[in-house]
């Protein structure tokens, strides 16, 4: 058989004093450092370290910034789509207008049969071949608006000369 093991920072209580055991300070607060780190311990289980929050705390300050970004190019993509389809928009208007002045077509007629021929456009015709289609029996006339001042005889008169002076015919 062995001996019990004994602690000698616990004395043993002698009979002479009651059973009671006396310490000394060192060993009280000793005994109290240890108790304190155990409960500590204890209640730090499964927490993470100081590294580890550290470590944590700058991830998480990341992905606030992460988010930041990411919400500042969202916000840059919607505007510049926006921006596309208003070009891509503009650009379309001008082709038209383009092929509607190629075609001799302008003024209020260009405006009437863009109008009508987008109404034409689907999946199977083209804003060209609906405007070829309106077109197709327009007959093409021009007329010249320019008259000659002062009618076909020269005349003679003051008013006459006066009144060729003012519309510029004579020079």
């Amino acid at each position: 058989m062995s001996e019990p093991i004994t602690n000698p920072a616990v004395q043993e209580p002698t009979p002479g004093n009651g059973g009671e055991v006396t310490f000394t300070q060192a060993e009280v607060d000793a005994l109290i450092s240890k108790e304190k780190a155990r409960a500590v311990a204890k209640a730090t289980k499964g927490m993470p370290s100081e590294e580890e929050l550290t470590a944590y705390r700058t991830w998480k300050d990341g992905q606030a910034g992460e988010k930041d970004r990411w919400d500042k190019l969202t916000g840059e993509r919607d505007t510049l789509a926006g921006k596309l389809t208003a070009a891509e928009a503009e650009r379309d208007q001008l082709k038209r207008d383009l092929y509607l002045a190629q075609k001799g077509l302008t003024g209020e007629e260009a405006e009437f049969i863009a109008f009508k021929a987008g109404k034409m456009v689907d999946d199977k015709t083209t804003f060209e071949q609906a405007v070829d289609a309106l077109t197709a029996d327009r007959k093409k006339t021009t007329f010249d608006w320019t008259a000659p001042v002062g009618g076909g005889s020269p005349k003679t008169g003051e008013n006459d000369v006066m009144n060729a002076l003012i519309r510029g015919a004579l020079k």
